[in-house]
């Protein structure tokens, strides 16, 4: 795979002082797939199918499914969330458009002072926030619901806030229509619906690595876990690939929603549901990290071409890989 040299710069970066780099890169052109691996000597080497942590991708998938119900009329967009969380006080709450474009007005985490101050001690004793998943156990169904009711918000479209809480509770909500709850029905809908084979909610047996060069498993994820829905999912780049072009060549006609404009997002980008729209260009995209993993998807509407980087370590560049192919390489 010859890449641009904008997008050479942008692999450098990432392998500057890193030691054990496993990065995977997928292209989709024109219905094909070409997918790399680039193993710690950054050469080709053929092993494409490593199935990575690809952390808040899972936040589109949580919205496909979402778009699904939608379609199929078991679920309203412009319906609050107590009309289908029962027993919630009797006043405003948001709707699952305004969950799943981050404009609820929930706040970015679920936690207040006493319940991080646990999960600060056991991510220091486990090594830091690559080692630990800070949303392994917390909050639970009970604590969610504490957080619904003690969460007053206004009937607005609030500014663009990044909340796992708010797809939590959209996933736990896109869970109950089929009584299985989020964790068996999405892994029903990526194999059913989707047809992909190495996607899933779960943990992968890959490590990763931290700014120092350190093993850490993949994050830990529980079948009850309230976040989960966020950012719990597990894919091969060719997965992603196929889920790309399953968004682009209307298989599934209920995802184009997903891709329309729902409320604000950051300057140069609109909010789809949980996609994330350039104004720009007419991309969407999203990223996803996972303690010591990272992933890029994004997908060029017009053109009808996609790009998914993986790599095996936190906080790195593959969000400024993914752009530099979509706008140099593709």
């Amino acid at each position: 795979m010859v890449f641009s040299a904008a997008t050479s710069q942008e692999i450098d970066k990432l392998y500057k002082k890193r030691q054990h780099v496993e990065l995977t890169i997928g292209l989709l052109k024109d219905g094909n797939k070409e997918i790399s691996h680039f193993g710690p000597d950054r050469k080709e080497d053929g092993d494409i199918d490593k199935i990575y942590a690809v952390g808040s991708i899972c936040k589109t998938f949580t919205a496909s499914l979402l778009a699904k119900y939608l379609s199929e009329g078991k679920l309203e967009l412009s319906a609050g969330i107590d009309k289908y969380i029962p027993g919630l006080p009797e006043r405003y709450y948001p709707t699952l458009e305004r969950l799943a474009s981050h404009s609820s007005g929930f706040k970015t985490q679920p936690y207040t002072f006493w319940t991080t101050l646990p999960v600060l001690l056991n991510m220091n004793r486990e090594g830091g926030l690559f080692h630990t998943n800070p949303f392994r156990g917390y909050p639970k169904v009970d604590d969610m619901m504490k957080i619904i009711r003690d969460t007053v918000l206004e009937d607005k479209t609030y500014d663009f806030v990044y909340s796992n809480i708010g797809i939590g509770i959209l996933g736990y909500i896109v869970g109950q229509i089929n009584g299985e709850g989020y964790w068996d029905s999405m892994n029903r809908y990526i194999k059913e619906d989707l047809g992909l084979k190495n996607t899933f909610l779960g943990n992968v047996s890959m490590p990763g690595y931290d700014k120092k060069d350190q093993p850490c498993r993949c994050w830990q994820w529980e079948k009850e876990d309230v976040i989960a829905p966020a950012g719990g999912l597990c894919a091969t780049v060719d997965d992603l690939l196929t889920y790309a072009q399953i968004n682009l060549d209307g298989s599934k006609p209920y995802l184009s929603a997903c891709h329309e404009v729902h409320g604000p997002c950051e300057k140069n980008a609109d909010s789809g549901l949980s996609w994330r729209l350039e104004k720009d260009m007419p991309v969407s995209w999203h990223t996803g990290s996972a303690g010591a993993f990272n992933s890029f998807i994004g997908i060029n509407r017009e053109t009808k071409r996609a790009v998914v980087v993986s790599v095996n370590y936190g906080l790195v560049n593959a969000e400024q890989i993914g752009f530099s192919i979509l706008k140099n390489d593709l």
